[in-house]
Order: structure tokens, then C-alpha cells, then sequence
């Protein structure tokens, strides 16, 4: 007589462990990758010559970190990307920061598109989830206080000493441990960018301190990953809503 051999089905636990495992593999990998990305946007914008060839180098450079970009990320970048070329352009009008080599209307062609990229690249990395509740009222209202100090205040160190106090004021009235992330991690990209920049002479400030960067510009970049979370992570997320099979449109 054969014995027929049952073969062991994996426990709930073996299954949730090898999940947890693919799962973070999958994370890890994407992260990697997505450092590669801006270590290569950051190469390019330094020491490859020619605008629109260091756009065309970034453009690659972008599609193959990300991959897939839903309509609702292309919907955002988009914005974003208007929002930071008007404000550069109240910059250059103010003498803040100056482009080496500018394309139109002082910009080189591509700054017109960076700032959207950072936006994306820093939700796809750090991932987090949108605020529960939202609280977009309280975020709008830090982000028009954060930002008006840029536009009035012309003293390098007040700026600085201002725009820090609303930065940290916003992060524990928040109090969420996601919004302290993004924040660090955008004020650590915009190190890398600000510092490849001036030190190659992309673009320049006038009167800063030693390194070529303002310390304000710091605070800057900082504002800007909190904002990315507040306001910026729940248009993508509310227009990436599932649909009846369950799946995002960048899934």
C-alpha cells in the first residue's frame, strides 16, 4: 500500500512573516533606488554641461527611479512646479539668488521643472501616510505665516530666526512624528542640492556666509518637506483613490 506524504501548510504566522518579509525587501529596494536618483540629479546638475542637456540627463534620471507616475503625481508636480517658478522669479526680482547661466526669464529651462521632482521624490522615499485627521486649515494658515517672512524680512539672520520659530511651532502643534521626517529629510536633500549648486556655480547668493549657502534657505527646505506632507501628500493620495478593483491608478 502507498502512503500518500501530506505536505504542511505554513502556518498564519509563517505567512504574515513572509509577507513582512516581501514587504520590506520591496521597501528597501525602492528606497535604494530612489537614492541612486537623486545622487545622479544631483551629479548632473553639477558637472554636466548645458541646460537642456542636464534637463534631457534628469528627465531619464527621473523616469527610471519612478517608474510609473499616476496622473494625480503628474497632477501635483505640475502644481508645485507653478507655485516655485512664480516665487523664484519674486526672487531674482529681489536680488535673493542668482542663476549662472539662466535660459528664460532668469531661470535656467531646468529649474522649471525641479521643484516638482523633489516634491515627488521625497513622498515616494519617506512614503508616509497623510495626516489622520487632515487638519488642512491649520497647515494653510502656518504656510501663508511661513512663507510671508521670505517677501518681508531682509536681514539674512531674522529670516532665519523667524521662519525656524513658525517651522518648529508648526511641528508640535502637529506633533506627529511623520511631519518631524519629512521635514529632516528635505532639509538633508536640500543640503545636497544647495551645496552641489553654489559649489559649482550654478547659481550664486549674494552676501552669504561661509560654503556660499544662507542658513535661512535651511529653514526653507524644511518648510517645504512639512508642507509636502500637509498639503501636498493628501491631493495625491485623495486622487489616487482606488477604484472597484481595489487598485490605484499608479498600481
Amino acid at each position: 500500500m502507498i502512503r500518500v506524504r501530506k505536505t504542511r501548510q505554513p502556518t498564519t504566522y509563517e505567512l504574515h512573516s513572509i509577507a513582512g518579509t516581501t514587504t520590506f525587501v520591496h521597501a528597501f529596494k525602492t528606497r535604494a533606488i530612489l537614492a541612486i536618483q537623486i545622487v545622479a540629479t544631483a551629479a548632473v546638475l553639477g558637472w554636466v554641461p548645458g541646460n537642456g542637456i542636464k534637463l534631457a540627463a534628469m528627465l531619464v534620471i527621473w523616469a527610471i527611479g519612478f517608474g510609473r507616475i499616476s496622473l494625480s503625481e503628474f497632477a501635483v508636480m505640475a502644481l508645485v512646479n507653478l507655485i516655485f517658478v512664480g516665487m523664484d522669479l519674486g526672487a531674482l526680482e529681489r536680488g535673493i539668488f542668482r542663476f549662472r547661466d539662466p535660459d528664460f526669464f532668469g531661470l535656467p529651462i531646468y529649474e522649471f521643472f525641479m521643484w516638482g521632482f523633489y516634491t515627488l521624490h521625497t513622498i515616494r522615499l519617506v512614503d508616509g501616510q497623510p495626516a489622520r485627521p487632515p487638519r488642512v486649515i491649520l497647515a494653510l494658515a502656518f504656510a501663508v505665516a511661513f512663507s510671508l517672512p521670505f517677501s518681508l524680512i531682509p536681514d539674512p539672520m531674522l529670516l532665519l530666526a523667524v521662519t525656524s520659530a513658525i517651522l518648529l511651532l508648526a511641528l508640535v502643534a502637529f506633533g506627529e512624528l511623520t511631519d518631524l521626517v519629512y521635514t529632516s529629510y528635505v532639509i538633508a536633500l536640500g543640503a545636497v542640492i544647495e551645496y552641489v549648486g553654489v559649489g559649482t556655480g550654478q547659481w550664486s547668493y549674494p552676501h552669504s556666509p561661509f560654503g556660499g549657502v544662507p542658513l535661512w534657505s535651511f529653514a526653507m527646505w524644511g518648510g517645504v518637506g512639512l508642507f509636502t506632507r500637509r498639503l501636498l501628500l493628501p491631493l495625491v493620495s485623495c486622487w489616487s483613490r482606488p477604484n472597484p478593483n481595489g487598485k490605484t491608478s499608479r498600481q
